[in-house]
């Protein structure tokens, strides 16, 4: 059990590290007025132009909806098209070609969404997941919400205009990103094409995905997803999502004067992101190979590595890989590393969040990763029990009275054992003397008597 409160540690950054070499590359000049490049794994942006500043979304709204339905139903559920889904959403508008009636998975809605930027299915969608299309709409809010985006407001699940409905490129990453975190968008962004198969009321058809790196002579190799949107009042935007060499990268550009701008604006910014930036792992950023070169920092109360089991799991680490990214002049030992440690009131077995590890590169932050301390859970088995002893000098058959339940036995408890048995005995052996004594005098007062009798 840990108290409450927060400790703070922080490195400093090495004499060496001059404002020459924590200057930051230049980037590329866009033609959209907003723009923003964040690596995916780490959050960190590359590059920016203009990204709290407001502007529509249009129809990058979609990957807020797909992220709010993935995570509030299941892929097999079934959506029907409401009277309000095919008619409250213009005809001519870009649609998937639902109808009334209609029945498809939720599945097929959402490809129909990412793909063909189907107004009517995020309607249909909205319905199914929130019961209504107003309370889905708070869905998307507080989503976007929880998320860290301050400078948004959501007013539908499509993107149409409204005054009411704006986002930045900044709070559009943080969306972006957080849907790059669930599989399912992945694989549905990603798909350039899908089989939409016959339904209640369509034929079988083939959905294009209309994002031209993935689809069209502008194809990208390197593009592993994202979503086009343009109205007039908020011009060309493009999410991009690319991957090469080991770097993740989120490309956002929003309101840009045509449909070629907006792609050459997007393929500059990927470009100086994969070429002026490396990735590295947390444990090149420190002297310790353990959690992302922090473990030095820690309290003493936290054991580096697990004892007891020959499999030797870290007792120490960082909640998932941890990842740096620097430009490529930059080294990992330019960077400073603060750590906040805030363990709860209670530390239980299993992995438990004690606190934050965060790298910053001048003014920058670099990557961050949560630090996990493992608590060993394994029940203590008789085979693992008779592994061990005589370790803790406790006979098996003692410590296991009935093997089926396998009861959780820790060292701690074996220990309190051992201490306590001596103290449980001296009764024993007490009582047993006192006996021995008391038929001993009862014996010989028999033959006193037997003696006088004679």
């Amino acid at each position: 059990m840990f108290g409450c409160g927060s400790l703070f540690i922080a490195d400093a950054v090495p004499a060496s590290a001059d404002e020459e070499i924590l200057a930051w590359p230049a980037g590329p000049n866009l033609t959209g007025d907003g723009a923003i490049l964040m690596d995916a794994d780490t959050g960190s942006i590359l590059y920016e132009k203009n990204i709290y500043e407001r502007f529509y979304p249009a129809s990058t709204t979609k990957i807020l909806t797909t992220l709010v339905a993935l995570e509030n139903a299941d892929l097999s559920e079934i959506v029907t098209v409401s009277y309000a889904a095919d008619n409250y959403v213009s005809k001519t508008s870009s649609r998937m070609g639902l109808v009334e009636g209609e029945q498809v998975t939720l599945e097929q809605a959402l490809y129909g969404i990412m793909l063909e930027s189907g107004n009517e299915a995020t309607y249909a969608v909205g319905e199914h997941v929130g019961g209504s299309i107003a309370r889905f709409i708070k869905m998307m809010n507080w989503k976007a919400q929880s998320l860290g985006c301050t400078r948004s407001h959501f007013a539908n699940s499509h993107g149409l205009h409204d005054d009411d409905h704006y986002t930045c490129p900044y709070d559009l990453a943080l969306i972006s990103r957080a849907a790059y975190g669930n599989e399912d968008f992945m694989k549905i962004t990603g798909t350039a094409t899908f089989a939409m198969p016959t339904t209640n009321k369509n034929p079988e058809k083939l959905l294009t995905n209309h994002h031209w790196f993935l689809n069209g002579t502008q194809k990208y190799d390197y593009c592993i997803g994202g979503k086009t949107g343009a109205t007039n009042q908020a011009g060309y935007a493009l999410v991009t999502y690319a991957r090469k060499d080991g770097k993740t990268l989120i490309s956002v550009v929003m309101h840009a004067p045509t449909w070629n701008d907006v792609y050459a604006d997007s393929r500059k910014l990927l470009e100086f992101g994969f070429d002026n930036f490396n990735v590295y792992k947390m444990t090149q950023a420190g002297d310790s190979t353990t959690a992302g070169g922090v473990e030095e920092t820690l309290p003493s109360m936290f054991d580096s590595e697990n004892k007891f089991d020959e499999d030797r799991r870290e007792l120490l680490s960082t909640g998932t890989e941890g990842i740096i990214i620097l430009p490529s002049y930059a080294l990992p030992s330019d960077t400073k590393r603060e750590v906040i440690l805030e363990p709860g009131t209670e530390i239980g077995h299993g992995d438990n969040v004690i606190g934050h590890v965060t790298y910053t590169y001048g003014e920058r932050v670099v990557g961050s990763a949560d630090i996990v301390y493992y608590l060993e859970d394994d029940p203590m088995t008789q085979e693992k029990y008779n592994k061990e002893w005589p370790r803790f000098l406790i006979p098996p058959e003692e410590a296991f009275t009935d093997l089926s339940s396998r009861t959780r036995i820790w060292p701690e408890q074996l220990e309190s054992t051992r201490k306590e048995k001596p103290m449980e005995l001296r009764p024993l052996m007490y009582g047993a003397l006192i006996a021995a004594v008391i038929l001993l005098l009862g014996a010989i007062t028999i033959i006193i008597v037997r003696k006088r009798r004679l």
